[in-house]
Order: C-alpha cells, then structure tokens, then sequence
C-alpha cells in the first residue's frame, strides 16, 4: 500500500506527462479567470450606480427598481455569470476523467475529444457536490435569517463542522461515483464509509490534509511570484488596471490554477485506488 508521501508526489509529478493538455485545461480556467475580471468589475460599476441613485434620491436599497440600474451591465454580468458556470462544468467532467484515469492507473493525462460527454460528467460532478453540502449551507443561511446575532455563532460553528464533515464524505463519494460510473454510486453511504474503513479514517484524512497543505504552499509561492510580475507590469503599463489585472487572471489560470486540478484531483483518485485494496 502507497504511503502518503508517495501519493502526494506522485501526484506533484502527474501534470508535467502532458503539457499541451495541461495548457489545455490552463486554457478553460484562464478564460474563467479573465471573466471574472470584467464580472468584478461591472458588478463594481453597478454598486457604485446604485449608492448613487439612492443619495441621489434619498430611498433605500431595498426600494430601487430595475430602471434605475444599468440594465445593460446587469444584463452583461448574468450572460457572463453563465457562460462562467458552462465552461466550470467542462472543467468538472475534465476532473471527473482525471480522477477516473487515476484510478485506472493511466499515467497519460485525459484527452478533450468528446466535450458531450465531459459537458454532461461535468454536470454529474457538481451535482454530488451541490448534494453534499446543501444541508451546510441551508443550516448556514437558516441561522442568519432567523437567529439572533449571539445564535448566529453557534450557527456558524456547526454549519463549519458540517462542511468539514460533508468535505471528507465528498471526496470519497465523487471517487464511488467516478469508478463505477454510477450518480447513484455517489449516495451509496454504507459503501463510502467502508472504502474509508479500509483504507483507514487516519490515513484517509491523513492524506487529504496534507495535500491541501502542499496544494497551499504552492498557492502561496505562486502568489509571491504574481506579485512581483504585477508591479513589473503596473511599471511598464500606467493607468491600465485592467489589463494588468486580466493578463496576471490568464497567467493563473492557464499554469495555476490548471496544475493544481490535476494534482489534487490525482491524489484523489489515488485515495480511492489505496482504499479497495
């Protein structure tokens, strides 16, 4: 049985078997990122619309209508707030294939061939997450309707222990899902819980826990890296926010944020291959 040093290398080494396909998936988030860019900055715009109808005014948040906003901006940052959650999807069912080929033990990274097929694995994928901490987050957004303000801490902690737990579960049950090929699979809790068992709850977390780790220190040094390429952007390119802010979205995106899906989603299929042994 693998160690968890040896799954977690094994999986810092997996992206660079292919780097036209990593570019590849790099491309997806790249595109993600660069949308968020212009969504964070019309939904900025919008903001600062409506602070000044309401001073303008003098009503309140609540009591401003459709008209009185940029419909135009509103109407642009939903389209894109769309076409971000499509391609997320195809980045979904990418993950799905990278955790199957893990599993099979296929050092080649997936191919992007059949886009139906990863569209609607995609689909599939944020489905079992949506399923998994919807009970998390309908506690969360409970408390803060209707608790008190000192409720709402109570709230909040166990709404965290809920998303702890449902994490952990998560993991495992995309795995159960994603070998079997089966959505049911997913839900199938007698079955999670002993792939768990046989692996053991300490080296399963285990694992977990220190790939987060490795994953944020990458993160980390990464982002000491896009600092330094931001001020030697903001040096050479005056009063182009913007662009600087969309070029650094694409470099994280396209390396990144890339590499960092493959790695984690390989330790997770390697999670599962260790744990039906």
């Amino acid at each position: 049985m693998a160690s968890i040093t040896d799954c977690v290398v094994e999986g810092l080494k997996y992206p660079f078997n292919d780097i036209k396909k990593l570019l590849g998936l790099g491309g997806l988030f790249a595109l993600i990122s660069a949308i968020s860019v212009f969504i964070s900055v019309k939904s900025f715009g919008i903001f600062r619309a409506a602070v000044n109808v309401v001073e303008k005014s003098n009503v309140t948040a609540s009591q401003l209508s459709f008209s009185q906003l940029p419909s135009g901006d509103i109407y642009l940052v939903a389209g894109l707030a769309i076409v971000s959650f499509i391609i997320t999807l195809f980045i979904f069912g990418y993950q799905y294939n990278i955790v199957k080929f893990s599993i099979d033990k296929k050092e080649d990274l997936p191919g992007f061939g059949d886009l139906v097929g990863m569209f609607i694995k995609g689909i599939k994928y944020f489905l079992v997450i949506l399923a998994y901490n919807i009970i998390p987050l309908l506690v969360f957004a409970g408390g803060i309707m209707f608790g008190g303000e000192s409720f709402v801490i109570y709230v909040m902690l166990i709404s965290m222990l809920l998303f702890i737990i449902a994490f952990f579960l998560q993991i495992m049950a995309l795995n159960n899902m994603i070998a079997h090929d089966s959505l049911k699979k997913a839900f199938d809790i007698r079955e999670i819980i002993d792939n768990i068992a046989n692996l053991g709850w300490a080296k399963y977390i285990g694992i977990i826990l220190f790939t987060i780790i490795v994953y944020m220190i990458i993160m980390v040094a990464v982002s000491f890296v896009l600092s330094f390429i931001t001020v030697l952007f903001a040096a050479t390119i005056s009063n182009q926010a913007l662009i600087i802010s969309v070029v650094i979205a694409v470099i994280e995106g396209l390396f990144i944020d890339s590499y960092g899906a493959l790695f984690y989603n390989r330790v997770c299929g390697s999670i599962y291959r260790e744990s039906i042994k």
